[in-house]
């Protein structure tokens, strides 16, 4: 295991830092002592540490940026990550998660050649469950991979871009395929925070219903801290040329997160399905983290209770 005199001397870039994960992933580097560079597209991110603006479709930008920085390690964050974006403008979604994917692992390859490289995939790559029953068997990284959104598709083109690198040129490279993650300051445009915008909506007078879509899919909600918690574990500790599944394997459905959403405002609002947010019943992937606890010992220490109090009281 990495030491925590080792750790302070390690200098992590992170790329997409402006997002969700990002403002997590960077608090948990600092409170484990590393020095952190960040990236982003957007240019009001002054309130990040040693930010610098690139575009990941720019590889002279990344360059320059690899170059200035000199990174012992860096978490590719970068990428279109709300999937229907992605179904919008495929040809887009694919320069900024496989091309930006590419441009970074190339500044490092020739800049930092030394430098770890993680790359945040997603446990989409495997695609859906043939069936609800199926979804009680769990998959280990060795699963077939079988993607059928244009997201989830440029996630698998970049994973073998990025081990490409590892074994073409010997870079230290990994992979993380997180589940479904949440947590406090999310964007209501995923499916906890606008439900619990919604509960705290009605019990504000606001609004005399709730909207919503399939309540019977299946989901596995993994807390964001626990997530990046996850992340700087892999680079400590993870072995070059793995992947890694992240997850809690704490599903339940929709409608169980939406009850225990009320339950925790005080609410007993009425439910009604929104034919624009249904979606047919499915089920997510049930993923075996094995590999995760055995070479990290990483161990998750948010439960979902704890979670959706934290985004309660993060909207209030």
């Amino acid at each position: 295991m990495t030491t925590s005199n080792e750790a302070n001397q390690h200098r992590v870039l992170i790329t997409g830092a402006a997002g969700f994960v990002g403002h997590h992933l960077i608090k948990e580097f600092e409170a484990n002592g590393y020095t952190v560079f960040t990236t982003d597209v957007v240019d009001a991110a002054c309130a990040l540490p040693n930010y610098t603006r690139a575009d990941l479709c720019k590889r002279d930008e990344l360059c320059e940026l690899v170059c200035k920085v000199k990174p012992t390690a860096c978490v590719h964050l970068g990428a279109i990550s709300f999937v229907p974006d992605g179904d919008k403008n495929p040809a887009f979604l694919l320069s900024v998660n496989v091309a930006g994917t590419v441009n970074i692992a190339e500044a490092l390859r020739l800049h930092a050649p030394e430098c770890k490289l993680l790359f945040v995939s997603s446990a989409q790559v495997y695609g859906p469950i043939a069936s609800l029953e199926a979804a009680e068997n769990s998959i280990n990284e060795d699963a077939p991979q079988l993607p059928l959104s244009m997201y989830a598709i440029s996630k698998v083109a970049a994973e073998r871009a990025v081990a490409a690198y590892g074994a073409c040129y010997g870079m230290n490279v990994m992979i993380a395929r997180p589940a479904n993650h949440t947590g406090p300051g999310q964007t209501p445009r995923f499916a906890t925070v606008a439900f619990a915008k919604q509960v705290l909506a009605y019990k504000a007078g606001e609004q005399d219903k709730l909207l919503t879509g399939n309540l019977e899919s299946i989901r596995d909600f993994t807390d964001v801290r626990d997530i990046v918690k996850a992340y700087r574990l892999i680079l400590e500790n993870g072995k070059s040329g793995n992947a890694y599944n992240i997850s809690t394997d704490k599903r339940l459905k929709i409608g169980e997160l939406l009850s225990m959403l009320q339950e925790i405002c005080g609410t007993n609002a009425p439910v009604e399905t929104d034919p624009a947010l249904y979606r047919p019943t499915d089920a997510s992937q049930r993923l075996d983290c094995s590999k995760l606890y055995e070479h990290t010992g990483w161990q998750p220490s948010y439960n979902l209770q704890q979670t959706l109090q934290d985004i309660v009281n993060s909207l209030q």
